[in-house]
């Protein structure tokens, strides 16, 4: 097993804990040199929060237990490619790196509908040099889609 399926797999174990407690199934890991920094679960439904993705609550405590603005040094890891406002965080946030489990095209009807959005168009229409990686623990991560109990929501 490698550092991205490691890592990837405490997201896992993120999306599932936020599963159990009525959350939409989305975890998120943030890390430096192999070393978590902040991991998170989705928060939407118990905070009445429609900005409590686990990508952003991700990148705040990174943020903040770092006490700097930027993560450049930090690997992204995510069950799910991120919608456009948490793609948009890490941007803001100078990440380079991101991993993803679980991609809007291959979840079909389960995904949200954003047209033709990616992470790569969303890099391109920016101007962001950012390295991705794909299908990291994939099979894992769409199952949490195909049996989430929670209707996804933007």
């Amino acid at each position: 097993m490698d550092d991205h399926e490691t890592l990837m797999d405490i997201a896992l174990a993120e999306a599932r804990a936020g599963r159990e407690l009525g959350e939409q199934p989305f975890g998120a890991v943030i890390a430096s040199q192999g070393r978590v920094i902040a991991q998170a679960r989705s928060l939407k439904v118990s905070s009445s929060d429609s900005t409590a993705h686990s990508e952003l609550l991700a990148i705040r405590a990174a943020t903040t237990g770092l006490g700097r603005r930027t993560l450049d040094d930090c690997i992204f890891y995510g069950t799910c490619e991120p919608c456009p406002m948490c793609l948009g965080a890490m941007f803001n946030a100078g990440l380079k790196h991101l991993i993803l489990g679980a991609r809007l095209r291959d979840l079909g009807d389960i995904a949200f509908a954003f047209n033709d959005y990616s992470v790569e168009r969303f890099a391109e229409l920016v101007g962001w040099d950012l390295t991705l990686v794909e299908g990291v623990r994939q099979q894992e991560c769409e199952a949490l889609y195909a049996d989430a109990a929670v209707k996804f929501s933007r």
